[in-house]
C-alpha cells in the first residue's frame, strides 16, 4: 500500500511539473514578443570595441520578424541575418547569425541590455559542430576580452533618419 501511495505521489508531481511547462513557455514567448517591440528599430552605432570590428557599419536594423541588417553611412546593406532574444535571463540573451555564417555553420552568442533608447550588445563568435559549441563561452559582462565585440547604440528616430525596423 505504501508503495502504491509513493508511486501515486511521484506521478502527481510529474503531472504538476508537466502542466507548468506550457505556462512557462507561454510566459517566455510573451516576454520575447514584448522585447521585440522595444528592440525593433534602427540603431546608430556610437561605440564599438575593438575599433573596426563592425567594418563600415554605422547602423544596425532589427525587425520584429527577427531579421537584421547592418548598414553603412549611405544606408547600403553590408550584411544581413537573423537573431534571437531571451529577455527572461539577466542580462538578456541576444544570439545572431549572418546569412553568410549560416551557410558555414557560424553563429554569435551574445547578451544585451536595453535602457530606453540605448542598447548595448556583446557577443562571441564560434561554430556549431555536431551540436557542440566551438568558441568562447557566452559573455556574462559587457567587456573585452570575455567578448569578441561590444557595441553601444542609440535609437534613430524618423526625424533623424529612417527607422527601418518598426515595419
Amino acid at each position: 500500500m505504501k508503495r502504491t501511495i509513493s508511486v501515486l505521489v511521484v506521478f502527481a508531481l510529474c503531472v504538476v511539473a508537466t502542466a507548468d511547462e506550457p505556462q512557462q513557455t507561454d510566459t517566455k514567448q510573451k516576454a520575447i514578443e514584448t522585447s521585440l517591440e522595444s528592440f525593433a528599430g534602427t540603431w546608430e552605432i556610437i561605440d564599438v570595441q575593438p575599433k573596426g570590428s563592425t567594418k563600415n557599419a554605422t547602423q544596425l536594423v532589427f525587425r520584429k520578424d527577427r531579421t537584421y541588417s547592418a548598414l553603412d553611412a549611405k544606408d547600403q546593406e553590408l550584411w544581413a541575418g537573423t537573431f534571437d532574444l531571451d529577455p527572461t535571463t539577466s542580462p538578456g540573451v541576444w544570439d545572431h547569425r549572418s546569412n553568410e555564417s549560416q551557410r558555414k555553420g557560424g553563429d554569435a552568442l551574445g547578451i544585451y541590455e536595453l535602457d530606453g533608447d540605448r542598447l548595448k550588445v556583446c557577443c562571441v563568435v564560434g561554430i556549431w559542430k555536431d551540436n557542440q559549441w566551438n568558441g568562447k563561452p557566452r559573455p556574462t559582462e559587457f567587456k573585452l576580452p570575455a567578448a569578441d565585440v561590444v557595441l553601444e547604440m542609440r535609437r534613430v528616430f524618423a526625424g533623424g533618419s529612417r527607422d527601418h525596423g518598426r515595419q
